[in-house]
C-alpha cells in the first residue's frame, strides 16, 4: 500500500489484483478496478491486462455491475422497489458468506 500510495505502477497493479482475488483483503471488484485504472494512467501494461480480465469476469459473473437496478426481496421492506446503481460486487461475510452487489441509491 505504501508503494502504491507513491504511485509505483507495479504496486498499484498488485493491489488491484489483491482486491480482485481477495488476497489478504476483502474482495472488491470496484476497488480492483480503481487500482487498475490508476495503474493504466501510470503506464503499467500489467494493469491493462488485469483490467481486461476483470472486465471480462464482470461481464460473465456480475452483469449488473454499473447498471441501474431495482431492489426486490430484501430483508428491509423499506428498500423494496427502490432504484440505484450496482457499484460493486464483493464477498459478504454475513450469514453463510456469499457474493453480493453494493447498490448506490
Amino acid at each position: 500500500e505504501k508503494a502504491a500510495a507513491q504511485d509505483q505502477p507495479s504496486a498499484v497493479s498488485s493491489l488491484g489484483t489483491m482486491y480482485g482475488n481477495g488476497e489478504g483483503v476483502t474482495p472488491s471488484w470496484r476497488r480492483a478496478r480503481e487500482y487498475f485504472e490508476r495503474g493504466i494512467e501510470l503506464g503499467d501494461s500489467m494493469s491493462v491486462k488485469n483490467m481486461q480480465g476483470l472486465t471480462e469476469c464482470i461481464q460473465k459473473v456480475a452483469p449488473l455491475m454499473d447498471k441501474r437496478v431495482e431492489l426486490h426481496g430484501t430483508s428491509g421492506a423499506d428498500m423494496n422497489g427502490k432504484r440505484g446503481v450496482a457499484t460493486d460486487f464483493h464477498w459478504y461475510e454475513g450469514g453463510k458468506g456469499k457474493w453480493r452487489y453494493t447498490v448506490k441509491l
